[in-house]
């Protein structure tokens, strides 16, 4: 004989998560537990979210407002080691197990901090950060390359930034993974890569970096192929990691640290207007200067002539006057020069300017916005068409299975005196009331036998 097992029960999925949420919540109401911060962020409501890690595994955490101004640490930041008390549970519109702290306490440096401060110890002690080989940055840089990921903000801060205030200026972009396995060897392609590229395609500077991040994040920054390939490079490097709070290796190696990707691209550059103005002031106190030293050595000359008291003054007056017409001449032919070469760098200057056509480009831009609203505009008049015809084909099977409908077609519907619904006629006995439902009305009816 063979025993019939019960119907496997069916979960929603909110229905086992908020079971497990509940299980976990009973078993683990109070429970202590160490480890290392990491992805630390604190949201405008107030809450606290990070995630607590060691070397097996990670764990997330959100403490809420409440518990986080009465908790033991008032501030937490990335790779402290500290022990968190709380409950153990699921969030629900995820599915994911998370610790509910209510307290926390530090217990001490995380291992990525101090593996972080041993590197940079061992890195200053072998003169990686001496001032004294950190290379200057060229006044304007004709070609400027960046080594980052090419889909992360930080290259379309940089490129914004760089177009904005140098219109023209050519920027070359080498793409590499900015962090998890192998970051650190496509990073340090990229530097060499610029290193070794034909004189003509030589770049000026380097920007090298990537936006903020945890300290995992953030770490091919600190690995030594990196290090070793900005401390190599014959090029200026900048290094642009993460926010102003975040530092790596790479920030004290480079030439240059700045806090973004953005400031990095400020400090390559200055405004193209900024230096225009430089440059005609530069050239007006030059010719000022050589007009004022023109002037004082023929001053001089004359009075030296004035002054003399030798017999032969006839003589020596023309002998004077003919080195002072000499002097002048020389004089002249210097003063013409150094204005020719001062005017052709300018011309050279104002040539580089001129060729930032500003006019073309935001007509560009105008054509691509035009170009963008017109295919939003089809998109927005396609999109309505079709939810349209989706309401419609929806209202045409809301009304086919409408119960109205099908009792219209000579069905009805039968239920007993508790006004359940009959669906199988071994539940009815002899003599039981039941309603019968038509299109048009109802009627009483008796079970006359089963």
């Amino acid at each position: 004989m063979v025993s019939s097992l019960p119907e496997e029960k069916i979960f929603k999925v909110s229905e086992l998560t908020q079971l497990v949420k509940l299980t976990l919540e009973n078993q683990f109401a109070s429970i202590q537990v160490l480890g290392e911060a990491s992805g630390v962020v604190l949201a405008s409501s107030g809450h606290l979210y990070f995630t607590l890690k060691d070397s097996a595994g990670a764990m997330k955490v959100v403490m809420f407002r409440g518990s986080l101004l009465k908790s033991t640490l008032g501030k937490l930041e990335n790779g402290q080691q500290i022990i968190v008390r709380g409950v153990l549970s699921v969030y629900p519109a995820r599915g994911e197990m998370q610790i509910i702290a209510h307290d926390m306490r530090l217990q001490g440096i995380g291992d990525i901090f101090a593996a972080l401060e041993k590197l940079k110890k061992a890195y200053q002690e072998k003169g990686y950060f001496d001032p004294q080989r950190k290379k200057k940055l060229v006044l304007l840089p004709e070609r400027i390359g960046v080594v980052t990921s090419p889909t992360g903000a930080a290259v379309r801060d940089i490129v914004r930034i760089l177009r904005r205030r140098f219109p023209g200026i050519e920027i070359v972009i080498y793409p590499a993974k900015v962090q998890g396995e192998g970051a650190a060897m496509e990073i340090a392609a990229g530097i060499e890569y610029f290193n070794d590229v034909d004189p003509d395609e030589k770049v000026d500077v380097l920007i090298v970096g990537r936006g903020g991040g945890s300290y995992e994040d953030l770490w091919a920054f600190n690995e030594a192929p990196v290090v070793e390939a900005i401390y190599h490079s014959r090029i200026p490097v900048i290094s642009a990691v993460g926010h102003e709070t975040d530092f790596t290796i790479a920030d004290f190696v480079a030439d240059l640290r700045a806090a973004t990707p953005s400031a990095a691209a400020e400090l390559v550059v200055g405004k193209k207007d900024e230096f225009l103005r430089q440059i005609d002031y530069l050239s007006q106190a030059c010719l000022r200067r050589m007009e004022k030293q023109l002037h004082d050595k023929r001053s001089a000359w004359i009075h030296g002539i004035l002054d003399s008291a030798l017999a032969d003054f006839p003589g020596r007056l023309l002998e004077k006057a003919q080195r002072l017409d000499s002097d002048e001449f020389a004089l002249n032919r210097m003063f013409a020069q150094l204005r020719t070469d001062k005017l052709a760098r300018m011309n050279r200057a104002v040539q580089r300017f001129a060729a930032c056509d500003l006019g073309a480009l935001l007509k560009n831009k105008g054509l691509l916005v035009e170009n963008l609203r017109m295919q939003i505009g089809s998109h927005c008049s396609e999109r309505l068409q079709s939810l349209r015809e989706r309401i419609r084909l929806l209202a045409g099977k809301l009304v086919a299975l409408n119960p109205e409908s099908i009792l219209a077609k000579g069905y009805s519907i039968t239920s007993d005196s508790r006004r359940q619904v009959i669906k199988d006629a071994a539940r009815l006995a002899a003599g039981e009331d039941i309603r019968i439902r038509f299109a048009r009305g109802q009627v009483a009816a008796k079970v006359i036998k089963e």
